[in-house]
């Protein structure tokens, strides 16, 4: 199998109740974890669908470890139900 090259550039989806998860509440953990982003990856892509909304961010990880935390960290926000 190959090894994937960093900087990489990934979707992150996440789904949670609309009431409860904000987009700046994933995007402030996402600059907390892997830093500054390049411009324009703050804009982020949302579906709302009844009582749950999801938000579509691309992020660049900087190396293999760094998807993990982000995405445990993501997973203790209020209203958050899963993630893709």
């Amino acid at each position: 199998m190959a090894e994937s090259e960093y900087p990489q550039r990934v979707p992150i989806k996440v789904i949670g109740r609309v009431e409860e998860l904000k987009a700046e509440m994933v995007a402030e953990l996402i600059g907390v974890h892997l830093g500054p982003q390049p411009e324009g990856a703050e804009q982020h892509h949302a579906n709302c669908k009844g009582a749950y909304i999801s938000y579509t961010f691309w992020v660049t990880l900087p190396h293999g470890e760094a998807e993990k935390p982000l995405r445990e960290a993501i997973a203790k926000l209020p209203g958050h139900v899963m993630q893709l």
